[in-house]
């Protein structure tokens, strides 16, 4: 073969196989642009539904105090000029402890989010960490010292407390606050005479901004032995302003009934049905609602919150990844994280 021909054989070679790297390149990189394309779009798909989720009232608007499933699935209030304030009762019945609870199957059927499964959780933007460090007896009292840690996700939090001791025949309160790097302590005096179930409740407010209010509840024992679990004797639902009550043995006896916030404290007043109507405090705070009763010999002090948060609902995605998407909202004028989980889109 000439020289010729064999030079213009190997630069011809040579320009189908830059071509075809070219073209393999290109295709490569076009796959991975569609890709991106496509996850940029499920994401915008998501958020969407996500958005009109925290921003819809849902039908009918009032579905959180109606006890039946909702048409169409929405948590905002049906005030429009609240965006990202959240109805009181519909998170309320987000919680499988609620008597009244919505089912998933409800939820994902009013959600119309045909194969994608979801979840809800709503957790409190201050944390607080209760620990006891000791007791002692001194004559007809016991006293308890407490540490009181509050904290956020960026780290601790300078707070002002308010909290309630409860034990048999026994109630009381008192504020103090914690110190600058979130940690406070607090003693308590309980009579030897209340022996049996006591709870300390703990509302920390921080300094800088009272939308930033959250609650703790411990339960401990007073000179007794018989550690409770809450809710073993009544189950508690709170739902349109209203605590219904239902026992869990026949001889449960019901003796006090109350309510707190950061800066109230109310006994509640019995209706009819096993129910206490639950008074619209003026103030920016979750409510601790505490009941209090025998059952036989046992005595308790058994206890929920109105909204029931913190909560989860829906799928679990423990096992399997999640588009997740987090809302700084309110209920009742008090700053609560709401994470929405999604699975993923089925093309």
């Amino acid at each position: 073969m000439p020289t010729s021909s064999i030079d213009t054989f190997f630069a011809c070679s040579l320009i189908v196989s830059v071509a075809i790297i070219a073209t393999a390149f290109l295709a490569g990189t076009m796959q991975t642009q569609i890709g991106n394309m496509q996850d940029l779009n499920k994401q915008d798909y998501l958020q969407n539904i996500a958005d009109h989720i925290v921003t819809s009232c849902g039908d009918p608007t009032n579905w959180g105090s109606t006890y039946d499933a909702p048409n169409s699935f929405g948590l905002s209030t049906s005030n429009p000029d609240r965006l990202y304030e959240l109805d009181i009762d519909k998170i309320t019945r987000l919680n499988s402890l609620n008597e009244y609870a919505l089912s998933y199957p409800s939820a994902f059927i009013a959600a119309r989010l045909n194969n994608i499964a979801f979840g809800v959780t709503i957790s409190q933007m201050i944390y607080l960490n209760i620990e006891l460090l000791g007791n002692s007896t001194l004559g007809n009292v016991t006293e308890y010292t407490f540490q009181i840690s509050a904290s956020q996700d960026t780290g601790p939090v300078s707070a002002n407390l308010h909290y309630y001791i409860a034990a048999n025949d026994f109630l009381n309160n008192a504020t103090t606050s914690t110190s600058n790097s979130g940690v406070g302590q607090i003693t308590v005096e309980i009579p030897n005479s209340s022996r049996g179930s006591a709870v300390l409740v703990v509302f920390a407010r921080a300094t800088f901004d009272d939308r930033l209010t959250a609650f703790s509840v411990f339960p401990f024992e007073h000179l007794s032995e018989n550690p409770q679990t809450n809710q073993s004797f009544v189950l508690l639902s709170p739902l349109n302003h209203t605590l219904n009550l239902s026992t869990n043995y026949l001889n449960t006896v019901i003796e006090n009934a109350y309510a707190f916030t950061y800066s109230y404290q109310s006994n509640l007043n019995f209706n009819s049905n096993n129910s206490y109507a639950i008074p619209a405090f003026i103030d920016e705070s979750p409510t601790v609602l505490l009941v209090q009763g025998t059952n036989g010999t046992t005595q308790f002090n058994e206890w929920t919150a109105y909204p029931q948060v913190p909560l989860s609902f829906g799928a679990n995605f423990s096992h399997s990844e999640a588009n997740a998407f987090a809302y700084p909202v309110t209920i009742n004028g008090v700053l609560y994280k709401l994470t929405l989980l999604f699975g993923d889109v089925i093309n």
